[in-house]
């Protein structure tokens, strides 16, 4: 399936990371010394193979994707502490975010870009939380929600797009939840380190359920969603979304 769409593209690559032990085995000599670091530093073994399945991917869809083999591709971590690829040095902006057995890897060519998976919160909890982390419109948004599910729902795509604005320019989260991430105007992050706010606009993404997951990125500028999947192909593009 070939899809042709003008102005900014992000994509949204949705990776399965509960993998056949012998893909697992084919990706772990793609990570570098620190990957594989952390991967042998989870205690757990799923979480050690989901490790390695996630970011060994990464590196298969973006050496696919520039050309260069992916035990070349090295990282680094920017000014806020947010990774970046180093080489190449041309390469696209990324952010990677996990959840159980699926991951979420976002690409843009043009601006910074953050993305978030949440697995969904309970209902109870959910009002809970958004009373002592959200705006108060957002935290009644929440409460008013016709069932518990509906709280839930409401609660955790919020959470998901605060997160992806505060992942565009490698922030902290905590201070991100109180940023008003409803609807589909610009939200105003604040900079890192006492550098200047930048504004960013969010979109949600659609996922398997039992999880909501929302894409940002840098600046006011209008943007679509190429939502892809490893293994696999082009799933579908979409126009900007709008929380109700």
């Amino acid at each position: 399936m070939i899809v042709i769409v003008t102005g900014d593209v992000v994509e949204v690559w949705l990776i399965q990371v509960d993998l056949p032990d012998a893909m697992l085995a084919s990706l772990r000599p793609l990570l570098d010394d620190a990957e594989l670091s952390r991967a042998d530093g989870y205690l757990r073994p799923v979480s050690r193979a989901r490790y390695i399945a996630a970011h060994g991917a990464v590196r298969v869809i973006l050496g696919r994707r520039l050309a260069v083999p992916p035990g070349r591709l090295r990282w680094r971590r920017g000014p806020h502490g947010k990774p970046e690829l180093a080489l190449p040095e041309n390469g696209p902006q990324v952010s990677l975010s996990h959840s159980g057995g699926l991951a979420a890897l976002a690409l843009s060519e043009s601006r910074r870009v953050g993305v978030d998976l949440q697995e969904l919160v309970t209902g109870p909890d959910a009002i809970r939380l958004a009373e002592r982390f959200y705006p108060r419109a957002e935290a009644r948004f929440v409460a008013r929600a016709p069932d518990p599910a509906e709280a839930g729902r409401r609660f955790t795509r919020l959470w998901a797009r605060k997160e992806a604005c505060v992942k565009v320019t490698g922030g902290h989260l905590f201070p991100g939840l109180a940023l008003p991430a409803r609807g589909d105007g610009a939200v105003v992050v604040a900079g890192p380190g006492g550098s200047p706010p930048v504004p960013c606009l969010v979109r949600d993404v659609s996922v398997p359920p039992g999880r909501l997951a929302a894409v940002a990125i840098e600046g006011a500028g209008r943007f679509r969603v190429a939502r892809r999947s490893w293994p696999g192909a082009v799933d579908s593009v979409a126009d900007d979304a709008v929380l109700p």
